[in-house]
């Protein structure tokens, strides 16, 4: 058997439009074949239920070939498909396009996409790998079974690399899998999360590395990262299907608040990045996790971007909002590509964010980040060692009130001496309740220094410090996540609130 459904695709027609197809009891596969315009790429997106309702697959029709397949297994199953019995009845093929590029791409223009359904066999050239995530009959749902929460990847307690925003050919990367999973070797990563554009991965390839499912809500106001996901969010198609609508900004609130429900942690991506900023201007700073203080720096306009988000977390960190700042390198292109007058490839790593756990596990991961235990840097590793008052401290924690006029903090310092000016030493500042102290610096190695400062915090208000690295040309290369002592009854509530701070220009010293 042969089917074609057809969908027409314009700024007039649905956001998502749903084909339904009778599946008889023969199929043992069903591969669906796509034919997309070249315009369209990027754009539309592809989601398959069975006859019970349960999504089956779900991919971005962007890079790859489009001949996808859902078969009994994950090595006979696309990458974003759902493994297991092909059962007869009423499936239902649905299209959806990103509103946000047909504006840009498509203007008054009128395309088709075609999906062609058969049984007949076609080359699988991506399948899912040999781990599958999810629960039998459940759809988008992560089985406990399958995914282990609490194995240990990497044993002892350590600052652990990984990068917190990071695409494939699920939804519009350029790499597959495989090749995802080499760069991250080559970047040293201990662990990665894969944040596809409205997708999940339903498994993984074998791989050392701990891979922490995560998603990426992405409408036309701005995008979201959820880390630690067992499956896919409820209002997701919902928010797809109406972007531009008064009703998305409820939906986005919506799913926050499910995301705080289920402890997944909830992060704004490039908050300032021209036409991808964030535009929620009433989203609760309470219900938000993190930020990417670092995204994809290669990125043209990501260098001033992501200057305005330091600003903004300070901002954020003055008013008493404890939110943990994250990288992401944002990688979509192939390891030999540039940006336009990019000087340096964008890589998954670059930058990379080194979390401290006692051990690597994924709940350990959630944890330590909500927690705060981070550092984002690229090119350099920075490794904090804070004491107070004879105790340990890492970044993300609060100072006890015995110990706040007797902090130390030291810096270990690695990595490439050619991003720094001609001195050789990089440039590293306690950042203070806003004030930007100078820090001494000594060189430790051939590409090695070390910083230390010693401070006190007031006893009577609420405080934070944090640190920075930077070199040639005032280059960003490592934030801190801060230290805190006493509380504040914060004056922001919403992001917009505390964005016009920020964009009217913060006070700095």
């Amino acid at each position: 058997m042969k089917e074609t459904r057809i969908y027409t695709i314009s700024r007039e027609t649905a956001n998502i439009q749903k084909k339904s197809i009778e599946i008889p009891s023969s199929y043992k596969q069903l591969h669906i074949v796509m034919e997309i315009p070249e315009i369209c790429r990027y754009m539309a997106f592809l989601i398959v239920r069975d006859a019970t309702g349960n999504i089956r697959f779900q991919k971005l029709l962007g890079y790859g070939e489009q001949k996808l397949c859902i078969g009994s297994g994950p090595s006979d199953t696309t990458i974003g498909g759902v493994p297991g019995e092909i059962m007869p009845g009423e499936w239902q093929i649905i299209v959806g396009v990103f509103t946000e590029y047909v504006a840009q791409k498509l203007g008054e223009k009128r395309v088709e996409i075609k999906a062609l359904l058969t049984d007949e066999p076609t080359e699988i050239t991506e399948p899912m790998g040999n781990w599958c995530w999810l629960e039998e009959g459940k759809g988008l749902t992560l089985s406990s079974e399958k995914y282990n929460w609490n194995q240990v990847y990497r044993a002892g307690a350590g600052w652990f690399k990984g990068d917190f925003h990071t695409h494939t050919r699920l939804s519009d990367g350029k790499e597959t899998v495989a090749n995802a999973m080499k760069k991250a070797d080559d970047s040293g990563l201990d662990f990665y999360v894969p944040t596809e554009h409205n997708l999940m991965h339903t498994g993984w390839r074998a791989t050392s590395r701990c891979i922490l499912p995560g998603i990426e809500v992405t409408t036309d106001k701005g995008h979201f990262n959820l880390f630690g996901i067992t499956r896919l969010p409820s209002k997701l198609y919902e928010i797809v299907g109406h972007n531009g609508d008064s009703l998305v900004d409820g939906l986005v609130s919506q799913t926050m608040r499910e995301a705080k429900k289920e402890q997944w942690l909830v992060s704004i991506n490039h908050p300032f990045l021209t036409i991808w900023s964030w535009r929620y201007a009433d989203t609760k700073l309470a219900d938000i996790d993190c930020l990417e203080i670092i995204n994809d720096p290669t990125y043209p306009d990501s260098p001033a971007a992501n200057e305005a988000t330091v600003r903004f977390f300070d901002v954020l960190w003055e008013d008493g909002h404890q939110i943990t700042a994250v990288g992401g390198s944002d990688s979509h292109n192939l390891i030999d590509e540039r940006y336009e007058n990019a000087e340096y490839p964008s890589i998954a790593g670059d930058p990379g964010t080194y979390v401290y756990c006692e051990k690597l596990t994924p709940n350990n991961l959630v944890k330590s980040v909500k927690n705060g235990h981070t550092v984002v840097a690229r090119f350099i590793k920075v490794i904090p060692a804070i004491q107070a008052g004879g105790k340990v401290y890492y970044p993300g924690e609060c100072i006890d009130s015995a110990d706040v006029e007797q902090i130390s903090i030291h810096l270990d310092i690695t990595g490439d001496a050619g991003f720094l000016d001609e001195s050789g030493v990089p440039q590293v500042f306690l950042v203070k309740n806003m004030k930007h102290i100078p820090a001494v610096v000594k060189q430790t190695g051939d590409a090695g220094w070390a910083a230390d400062v010693e401070f006190s915090f007031d006893r009577e208000k609420w405080q934070w410090a944090r640190m920075e690295v930077r070199g040639k040309d005032g280059m960003l290369l490592g934030v801190v996540n801060p230290i805190y002592f006493g509380r504040k009854v914060s004056v922001y509530t919403t992001f917009g609130e505390a964005a016009e701070t920020c964009l009217e220009g913060a006070e700095y010293s």
